[in-house]
């Protein structure tokens, strides 16, 4: 990633940018050098909320701009379908199942917290990595970032 993306602010449709981090070459020759530039947009965004809802961001790249002397090639690209479809900062359910303490009124007191709990948000940004794959070939193609 290169921009930062952060799900308290974010809006689905808003474009991002990724930069390819390894080179690649696609099935008919055109090579993908390490630094190229990707772009994406915002599929969905939610921010945190009351109840303990946590904020969510879904991403989904759409091409990479590959620099020619006198020319670019756009190669579209689609998220690599292994990874989650969107994000979020919850935790593992078991920390969350540990951390609960049995209250001698649970019902009562615990819906009285949650009422005004506040989920987290997420922020992805520089260092955030994800795998893209070319949109020609999905089934036979390596990842190419």
């Amino acid at each position: 990633m290169v921009d930062k993306v952060y799900s308290g602010t974010a809006r689905a449709g808003t474009v991002f940018r990724f930069r390819v981090t390894a080179g690649a070459a696609r099935e008919d020759g055109v090579k993908i050098p390490a630094g190229s530039m990707g772009y994406g947009v915002i599929r969905s965004a939610s921010s945190a909320g009351r109840h303990n809802h946590d904020g969510m961001l879904a991403l989904e790249p759409r091409y990479i701009v590959v620099p020619k002397p006198h020319d670019s090639v756009r190669v579209d690209v689609t998220m690599n379908p292994t990874l989650p479809v969107q994000w979020t900062p919850s935790e593992p359910l078991l920390n969350k199942a540990a951390s609960h303490v049995p209250l001698p009124v649970p019902g009562l007191i615990m819906t009285g917290v949650n009422q005004v709990r506040w989920g987290r948000n997420i922020t992805l940004g520089p260092g955030f990595t994800f795998t893209v794959l070319p949109v020609e070939n999905l089934a036979a193609a390596a990842p190419v970032c």
